[in-house]
């Protein structure tokens, strides 16, 4: 058993950034060991680039419990840069100090992916180790040309999150799958929108702002923004641009930005909105850590979402370059195969192991802010996340829409073909590359 180096504290941890094709995949019949050597043996040095210190300190702690002759030296930012990418980018552009293994985000390491010559190959290395793993993560790793490129130690599974006491209040009932049935269709969103205003005297909405239903709709769509190298937009976003207007215009939603101090405080807020989405890490880091009185339970709890989706996530890729490629596959494959490294791991983040063995034995305890088994209430949510919708262009695209929308709703664009042709102009402009018609 690995050592305790992570450990859990449900409301005082420092937040983890952590936020498809249909598979059925399910937990390989033999799971294969998890090293070749004996880990004492295995000599030599690698550098990690993570864009958090402290918590890249606690993984090679980690990894050094269990191999104590490895060396593994962090590299991460110390320059002021928001979005934690620059400096890696501009490495690798040089080819100078590059880095051994990848710490990426998910939109991020697809960037990389789809880079030649910077994540190695690991499909062969990886090749018995897959079938035990979420699906979408491995679509997200994976290059165009099927190449897998990168591995995820975590899967970002999304649900719905809804306050008890309003939904008792304004809806006559907390009962989990209730709550799922009123929110499975567009039509019924809007229709439970409704009962609430209208009962509340439009004191509370349904959601804290249009964000959380975009993150639905961006899982639902049937392909993603970058099709044949050019610009799509799915049905499901333009379908949304309608659905979000009737949200505004109907105070359906409480016109709070993701994330503003405004969100955050209308988590403890029960005369705020009953919504907010939910990946398994939004537990913790979303609703108990603004809502003080969660960790009491009886105030939370779960839904199924209209449309799956993930929310954020990282992954490991190998610098095709690297000169200690066997140690760095030794680094990744521990992180993402061995079994106790992933509980420990999940202990301390709270968060879902990706792999779906451990995954279907359940959390060790319910969880005691939700009332439920956490990993039972996600696992059949898993397997219709599309991974294949995420492309290395979606964080410029994703906020070029999220700019065109905000000045859709506040009345600044006049119409929704305004709004799409002002999307596409602003892709065109910002990614060269991309054919927009």
């Amino acid at each position: 058993m690995m050592p305790t180096l992570f450990t859990a504290c449900n409301s005082t941890k420092k937040r983890i950034n952590s936020p498809v094709v249909q598979n059925t995949a399910t937990p390989s019949a033999k799971v294969p060991a998890t090293h070749t050597l004996k880990r004492e043996d295995i000599k030599s040095e690698i550098t990690l680039w993570h864009y958090d210190e402290e918590e890249g300190i606690k993984i090679i702690k980690a990894f050094n419990a269990v191999y104590p002759n490895a060396k593994v030296k962090l590299f991460h930012p110390r320059v002021k840069d928001p979005n934690n990418r620059n400096q890696l980018t501009s490495l690798i552009r040089s080819g100078i100090d590059v880095p051994d293994v990848f710490y990426c985000e998910f939109d991020f390491v697809k960037r990389l992916v789809e880079t030649p010559n910077v994540c190695a190959d690991l499909t062969e290395r990886a090749r018995d180790y897959v079938g035990n793993m979420v699906p979408y993560t491995i679509d997200v790793g994976t290059d165009e040309s099927g190449v897998l490129r990168a591995l995820a130690h975590q899967a970002c599974a999304g649900a719905l999150t809804y306050k008890k006491p309003i939904a008792r209040k304004y809806l006559g009932t907390d009962d989990p799958d209730k709550i799922s049935e009123m929110m499975s269709t567009p039509e019924k969103m809007l229709e439970t929108a409704r009962i609430i205003k209208k009962k509340s005297g439009g004191k509370v909405a349904l959601f804290p702002t249009y964000e959380e239903p975009q993150i639905l709709y961006l899982g639902g769509r049937s392909a993603g923004w970058i099709v044949d190298n050019k610009l799509n937009i799915d049905k499901k976003m333009i379908d949304f641009i309608d659905f979000a207007k009737t949200l505004r215009d109907n105070k359906y939603e409480a016109r709070l930005n993701q994330w503003s101090p405004g969100w955050s405080a209308a988590l403890a807020d029960d005369e705020k909105a009953l919504v907010w989405a939910c990946p398994i890490w939004g537990i913790p880091w979303i609703v108990c850590s603004n809502d003080k009185k969660a960790a009491n339970g009886g105030r939370w709890g779960l839904a199924k979402p209209p449309y799956p989706f993930f929310w954020w996530g990282n992954w490991f890729g190998i610098y095709a370059k690297s000169e200690n490629q066997d140690l760095a596959w030794e680094f990744i494959k521990y992180f993402t195969t061995d079994k106790n490294a992933m509980k420990e791991w999940s202990d301390y983040s709270e968060g879902l192991p990706n792999n779906l063995e451990v995954i279907s034995q359940g959390s060790v305890e319910d969880s005691k802010i939700m009332g439920t088994n956490i990993f039972k209430f996600y696992e059949p949510l898993i397997k219709d996340i599309n991974g294949k919708l995420i492309t290395q262009y979606d964080d410029t695209i994703n906020n070029a829409y999220q700019d065109c929308m905000r000045s859709y709703l506040a009345g600044k664009t006049k119409s929704k073909d305004e709004m799409l042709k002002s999307f596409k102009d602003k892709v065109k402009t910002l990614l060269k590359d991309v054919t927009v018609e």
